[in-house]
C-alpha cells in the first residue's frame, strides 16, 4: 500500500500539464519594432565612396537590434555604438569608426565619413 501512495504521489509531482496552446489560451504573436530598431533603420542602405582608389560600396543593414556593416564584397562586421552621436567602430580588425552624416533640415542620414587607419574616407547615401 505504502509503494501504491509513493507511486501516485510521485506521479502528481510530475505529471505534465499540457501548454495554454492546448486549450486554445495562444496569445496572438504580433511584431514589434523598437525605437532603437528604428533608428538603426536610419542608417540602413547602401552608401557609395567618394572616389579613393579602393572602396566603391559600403552596405549597412540592420539585424535583430544590431548595426553591421560591409564594404565591397569583404566581410561583414558588426558596428557598436559609440558616445559621439552618429558614431559606431567596427569589430572588424581594423576597427573602423564610421561618423554618420545628417542633412541639417530634414536630418535624414545623407553620407559618412570613415577613418581606417591613417585614411579619412567620405561617401554619400543612396537614394533608397
Amino acid at each position: 500500500m505504502s509503494i501504491l501512495l509513493i507511486t501516485a504521489l510521485l506521479l502528481s509531482m510530475y505529471s505534465v500539464v499540457p501548454p495554454a496552446s492546448a486549450h486554445g489560451l495562444t496569445p496572438p504573436v504580433t511584431a514589434s519594432v523598437s525605437a532603437d530598431d528604428k533608428e538603426l533603420q536610419a542608417y540602413a542602405g547602401t552608401y557609395t565612396f567618394a572616389d579613393n582608389g579602393t572602396f566603391q560600396k559600403l552596405t549597412i543593414t540592420v539585424e535583430n537590434g544590431e548595426l553591421y556593416g560591409q564594404v565591397d564584397s569583404n566581410e561583414r562586421y558588426k558596428l557598436v555604438k559609440q558616445s559621439e552621436p552618429d558614431t559606431y567602430k567596427s569589430t572588424s580588425s581594423y576597427g573602423s569608426v564610421y561618423t554618420f552624416t545628417r542633412d541639417a533640415t530634414t536630418k535624414a542620414v545623407t553620407g559618412f565619413r570613415m577613418k581606417i587607419m591613417d585614411y579619412n574616407l567620405e561617401g554619400t547615401k543612396d537614394k533608397q
